[in-house]
Parts: structure tokens; sequence; C-alpha cells
């Protein structure tokens, strides 16, 4: 490049000198038109290096990657489709309703109505919090264990306000009740009855030892709790309510090796099912008994599974271009005909690219381009055939909350993506989980600023 910019420069002198008489006469234009051909050969042989390995336009037969451009026999894998968000200034503006000062992040929310929300995380750098929106003010909730700070709930899921529970990081669970938590065990045991210990879970390869795990202590409401599968334990990653008689958990065991699960609960206890090799579970998202999506990956590639009433059908993922490998990270279960899945794909050891696919009921496929410096962690439906998504901006801003740098909730209609007003109180702020009422009068984000670990504010903004 510079050299080209020095010759430019150059010509451009000797063009001003134009009209001076040139020293030499027709010797001078022989030598000339002499050095003009050898540098039109010149210009030509390297020319043809230069493409040689190339693919060559449309139309033609493709060649060899050069150096530094692909694998043999491939072209460099293209650039990652994104656009450039427009500012929405007549959205309303998110405000921020709780925050916590003392360290920690919410990670899990759900909307009922305007003025019923929940929310969990966990603050003062472990202690473990719920929270219930009454359309005032966010109020403590007590957790279903006496001392908070012994479980992090990671996960809030319900199929309607009657029917609403929490996950623990370990993977057991509690359904409320109106006025409390009841204990519903988990994938390493099962709940006891009448205020008796909870029985311990049979023997799995969850833990390093292999040994099954024991039963829990009796719970304060007369329940007791489920053992731990396993000394590994368990780490939880997604859950899902169909219903009071249906509800799925899925993750991997903390053993070494670890071990992907997928588990269901019937009414009566967890049952363990098995996962197809090399396969693991990242999100899930239930409609009914009979409409339940995972997503995950299968080796090194995406995997979307289909749980129709009787069993786990396995559904096409389309391809990324480019990639050589894929996952998906985030499911949402809209309608029958409605569903999203965000995801990660591999383009090689430097560059990871996201993107986004849409359910239409019959197939899966991309829904477009996704927004520039905004990596996305959560999505929810606006309840229009579009969606919120929210995550972690990464564009250049001074934080205000005017949207120009902390784009970190976005809209998308389909075609193009917008964004509005942010509390301008955080920085740095990531989003976790987004919950929408059902009615549309109330949007829930939670989330924390991990880059700040120990000072990191667990916050949730509400928009109406």
């Amino acid at each position: 490049m510079d050299g080209e910019g020095r010759t430019l420069k150059r010509e451009g002198a000797r063009g001003g000198r134009e009209g001076l008489p040139r020293p030499g006469g027709g010797a001078y234009d022989l030598a000339m038109s002499g050095r003009l051909v050898t540098i039109v050969m010149l210009v030509a042989l390297l020319t043809a290096c230069g493409t040689a390995g190339r693919s060559p336009s449309a139309g033609g037969t493709p060649g060899t990657a050069g150096p530094g451009r692909g694998s043999p026999g491939t072209t460099a894998a293209p650039r990652a489709p994104v656009v450039s968000p427009s500012p929405d200034p007549s959205a309303p503006p998110w405000a921020q309703t709780e925050v916590s000062e003392w360290g920690g992040s919410m990670t899990s929310a759900v909307a009922f109505a305007a003025d019923d929300a929940w929310a969990a995380g966990t603050v003062d750098e472990g202690e473990t919090l719920i929270t219930h929106w009454d359309g005032r003010a966010w109020r403590e909730v007590a957790p279903p264990v006496r001392r908070r700070e012994e479980v992090s709930f990671r996960l809030l899921a319900a199929s309607s306000r009657d029917d609403l529970w929490v996950f623990a990081d370990d993977g057991r669970a509690w359904r409320w009740t109106g006025t409390g938590w009841a204990a519903r065990g988990g994938l390493g045991g099962t709940t006891g009855t009448n205020g008796t210990a909870g029985t311990a879970g049979p023997d799995r390869t969850n833990g390093t030892d292999g040994t099954a795990g024991t039963g829990g202590a009796a719970g304060s409401s007369g329940t007791g709790t489920s053992g731990t599968a396993g000394s590994g334990g368990l780490w939880l990653r997604a859950a899902a309510v169909a219903g009071p008689r249906d509800v799925w958990t899925a993750g991997t065991t903390r053993g070494d090796p670890a071990r992907p699960f997928l588990v269901r609960w019937d009414g009566s206890g967890w049952s363990d099912l098995p996962l197809p090799p090399g396969a693991e579970v990242n999100d899930l998202g239930a409609l009914s008994p009979r409409d339940v999506w995972a997503v995950g990956r299968s080796g090194d590639q995406a995997m979307i599974m289909h749980w129709t009433g009787e069993r786990w059908d396995p559904v096409p993922v389309p391809p990324v271009p480019g990639a050589r490998g894929a996952v998906l990270d985030r499911v949402l279960a809209v309608s029958p005909d409605e569903a999203w899945a965000l995801g990660t794909a591999e383009v090689s050891d430097q560059e990871r690219r996201q993107f986004l696919l849409r359910w239409d009921g019959s197939r899966w496929s991309e829904a477009g381009p996704l927004p520039e410096d905004t990596r996305l962690t959560a999505v929810e439906s606006d309840g229009h055939g579009g969606i919120w998504a929210g995550g972690e901006s990464r564009g250049a801003g001074d934080g205000d909350g005017d949207g120009d740098g902390e784009r970190t909730i976005l809209h998308f209609d389909g075609a193009g993506w917008t964004y509005g007003r942010t509390p301008g109180t955080q920085s740095g702020p990531v989003v976790n989980d987004l919950a929408r009422s059902p009615d549309g009068d109330l949007v829930v984000a939670v989330g924390g600023n991990p880059d700040y670990d120990e000072d990191s504010e667990a916050w949730v903004w509400t928009r109406h």
C-alpha cells in the first residue's frame, strides 16, 4: 500500500511538469516504451500469481484456497452478516426497579401480569435472593432453605402463575404453593413425605466416586429435600415447566468426566432419560406436555430435539455457512408455529459468531442478520411475531443510557433491529434473562456486571 501511494504521488508530480521539453527526444521515447512493456509484463505476471489458488468469480470452476485464506479446496469463510440497529425514540424507556449494591447478579425471571413477576439470583457475593414484584415494588420472598448461602437458585420456570418452580444449581427443585415452597427433589433423590428425610437416589456415576446421593434433612415445611447425585454433584443449565406433572431439567454432572443429563418430573419423581451419544442440552422451552424443545450440541454440531409426549425426535438444523462447528445456547418456545433459537458458530480458532434461528411450524431457518457490537444472551417474545433480545454491549459508548453504546436490550420485528433507552446507572451491564407477561403489560430484564467481579450489582429493569 505504501509503495502504491508513493507511486501515485510521483506520477502526480510528473504530470504537473507536462509541456516542458523532454531530454533525449526519440531515444528517450523508445527507452520509455521498452520500460512500459516490461512493467506491463511484470504486472500481468504478478496478477496471475496473486490469483492462483483463489476461487474465481461465480460461474468458474472452484480453485484451491491460497495461503492464509482457508483450508485447501475451500474458500475463506464469509463474514457474519450484521446490521447496525436503529434508535427508537418513541419506545418506552426501561426503568431500574431493583438493585443490590452488595455484589451479585440476578439470573432468572418470570412475569405473569403487570403486578405479578418474579426474579432470582445471588447477592452479597453468594447469598441467594428470590423477589416478587407486586406492581409497586420488589419484595423479598423467603427462600426454601434456611441458610440461603448454601444454595444458589439459578432458574425460575412456570407454566402459569399457579405453577411456579425454582431450581438450584445442584438440580433440586421446589414448587410455590401460594404461601411457601414445597420440595420436589431432584435427580439425586426423591422428596420425603410427612417430615421424613428424602430417600437416596439410585447409584450413578455422576460424582467422582460414583456413589449414590444421600437423603436430605427434613425441610421446614415438613417435607424432606433431595440428596445430591454423587459427591461430584450436578450443574443445572436449563429448566422448563410444561405442567404440574411435567417438568424438565438438563445440565451436566460435576464429576470428571462430566456427564450430560436430561431428567423429567412426572408428578411423583424424577426419571433420567438417555441422551444420544455426544449430545448435551443447554436450554429447554415448553409449551405443553406434548410440545417441548431442547437445544444444545451433538459432538461439534448444533442440535435441536422436539418432545411429542412420547419421545424426543431430532430436528434438522440449518447449517451455518463457513462454520466448522456450532452450538445452540438458548431456545424460546412461543407457539406451535413460532420458536426461536440463539447459537454460536465456530469459524476459526480466533473467531466465533452468533446466529439466530426461527421455527415456522414446519422447519427451522436463519432469522436474519444480528445487531453489530452486541453479544446476545437472552431472548423473549414481544407477542407480535418478533423478539426482545438482551445481552452485552461491545460498542463504544459512554454508558449514559441513551443507547449510543449500551445497546444491551434490542427489539427485532422480523425485518430490522431497534433499541430504546436503558438505565444509565450501570457500568458494563449484561442481561441474563428476559420475561414478558402474557398480556404484554410488563417486560422484565435481569442481570449483573460480571466484569466488576465482587463489585457487580444485581439489578432488575422493567418496561411497561
